[in-house]
């Protein structure tokens, strides 16, 4: 794919600082240098004190024109996008700042047509959304993103100095315009989140007609900013990707695999067929790689590389890592320094232990989709969006049978179309789905958890399987299970009202009057019960 010399120097999130020489006092040359260094180490509070000292003693139109568009790059990268649009258009009057027209055009627009938003704060987060059904999701994500804050701190050693921005973006537009990455490629590769612009910037999961485990996606990218501070910006992307794969859910637990039934599988079919992913085809970014499996293959690839780093060599061996290459800046010298192996072995090592696990194909036949935008607010009526990801004909039409046997209340009926279905997918949560959810009704409790069970090992992040779970367990009385499966549901898709409706019955039942409080008023929200500027 061929990218135009603008888009490539955004998506790579360059920095365009020439070396002309300017008639600058001495202390302005001073105060321009460390502003332009911070920048790229977004160091944005220390970046900023500067430039406005730099401000107040520009005097040639030559060095108010280069404060100027400091100042823009300062305040975009601090979030200030009115300030950013201002100075911006202040610079693009300087004559000789024609190599920075390109992002100083891209800074004014994308500050004056992004999103109005509105914000939360946390105690280290600033979490910004625009669609007033999002401050769901921002307060949900204040939770995720102290517990990552404090987990992975501990792990990479650092926090940062400032509040993090994190912005929900609620249409795939504003997204793709703040993330510079073309639309094309977030839909094939199944990008929502970036870490770009000293900041995290998510696509709202109530664009997708089942969400996706947007949590986890939180703390992906905040793994990325605490790399980018802690290195300096030295750590190359495929290790990047790497270190935010391994950590991504060490929110919510210690030690989990990077090497699920998912990625066992695709793993497995590459080691094969001898198809991973170059190293260096990672770079610029996954997001620009080919497909949606060439993609997660990557991430697979990179996490399980570090995993192999910590399990072999230690913890402490990750963080002596991102420190070395960034004395160094180059990750092959440090990968040697911290492991006494040159890299071409340590690539080895990981392969051959990976191919020593006699990996097996979980999933056959497993579908990798990149992100599908849904066409309208809510669930279609009959509950068919989803139909179009089945890709085996006669399980879509089987299935598609059962769905109008039982929008008409013929569940047992529906229930054997279902089954029929299955025959030619058995391993679709879609289906799977559908058949549990109509067994448990017709009161068959035992064979929908037997239909359940496989398929939420292979699939744990599709919410079906969890509002069926949590139904079911709300039935029976068990309140504990049941809130699980439902709070795991709002992980992935805090937009379906009958999650917020189990959890005011559960939180009822419980005596848990704040809870009780929250929930009453999400659902609210959902159901356009509250105004929307209430906060």
């Amino acid at each position: 794919m061929r990218l135009n010399p603008l888009l490539l120097f955004l998506v790579l999130g360059a920095y365009i600082f020439t070396g002309t020489s300017f008639a600058l006092s001495s202390e302005i040359d001073v105060l321009i240098q460390s502003v332009e260094d911070d920048i790229k180490t977004w160091q944005i509070s220390r970046a900023s004190d500067s430039i406005d000292r730099a401000l107040e003693i520009a005097g040639t139109d030559e060095e108010k024109y280069r404060t100027y568009y400091l100042k823009s790059l300062v305040d975009f990268y601090r979030g200030d996008y009115s300030g950013a649009k201002e100075y911006g258009q202040k610079a693009l009057g300087g004559k000789d700042l024609k190599d920075e027209t390109p992002l100083l055009n891209y800074i004014v627009r994308a500050s004056g047509k992004g999103p109005q938003f509105n914000e939360i704060k946390s105690e280290h987060f600033i979490i910004r959304y625009a669609h007033p059904k999002d401050i769901i999701l921002a307060e949900y994500a204040k939770d995720v993103l102290e517990k990552s804050h404090f987990e992975i701190g501990l792990d990479l050693e650092t926090y940062p100095q400032d509040r993090v921005i994190v912005e929900i973006y609620p249409d795939m537009k504003s997204f793709t315009l703040a993330s510079t990455l073309p639309p094309e490629n977030v839909e094939k590769t199944g990008v929502v989140g970036i870490c770009k612009f000293n900041r995290i910037m998510i696509l709202s999961p109530r664009l997708l007609p089942k969400g996706y485990s947007w949590a986890d996606t939180l703390a992906h990218e905040y793994v990325h900013y605490v790399v980018f501070l802690k290195s300096e910006n030295t750590v190359p992307v495929w290790l990047h990707e790497g270190i935010a794969k391994y950590e991504e859910k060490r929110w919510k637990e210690k030690g989990s695999s990077v090497i699920s039934p998912f990625y066992e599988t695709i793993l497995t079919r590459a080691l094969k067929d001898n198809k991973l992913v170059p190293i260096e085809k990672m770079h610029p970014s996954l997001a620009l790689l080919e497909s949606a499996r060439e993609a997660q293959l990557a991430f697979a690839q990179s996490g399980t590389m570090v995993s192999h780093l910590v399990d072999n060599w230690g913890q402490e061996a990750l963080v002596n890592l991102i420190n070395s290459i960034k004395e160094t800046d180059d990750y092959k010298a440090a990968i040697e320094e911290v492991t006494e192996l040159k890299f071409p072995l340590f690539y080895d090592s990981w392969e051959n232990e990976l191919r020593s696990r006699n990996l097996e194909e979980k999933i056959p036949d497993v579908k990798i989709k990149g992100v599908r935008i849904k066409n309208k607010e809510g669930k279609s009526q009959d509950g068919s969006e989803d139909l179009i990801d089945i890709d085996n004909n006669k399980a879509r039409d089987y299935t598609r049978l059962g769905d109008l046997l039982k929008q008409r209340g013929r569940l047992s009926p529906a229930a054997y179309e279902y089954e029929k279905a299955l025959e030619y997918d058995p391993y679709s949560p879609i289906i799977s789905s559908r058949l549990a959810s109509t067994l448990n009704v017709i009161g068959e409790t035992k064979r929908a958890r037997e239909v359940l069970s496989p398929v939420l090992d292979f699939y744990p992040n599709h919410i079906d399987i969890h509002m069926i779970l949590g139904r079911i367990y709300l039935d029976e009385g068990n309140l504990g299970k049941a809130e699980q499966e439902y709070i795991t549901a709002i992980y992935l898709n805090p937009f379906d009202p009958e999650i917020h409706a189990s959890l005011i019955a559960l939180y009822e039942k419980q005596g848990r009057p704040e809870l009780l409080k929250r929930e009453e008023r999400f659902l609210r929200i959902l159901l356009n019960e509250e105004p929307e500027n209430a906060q």
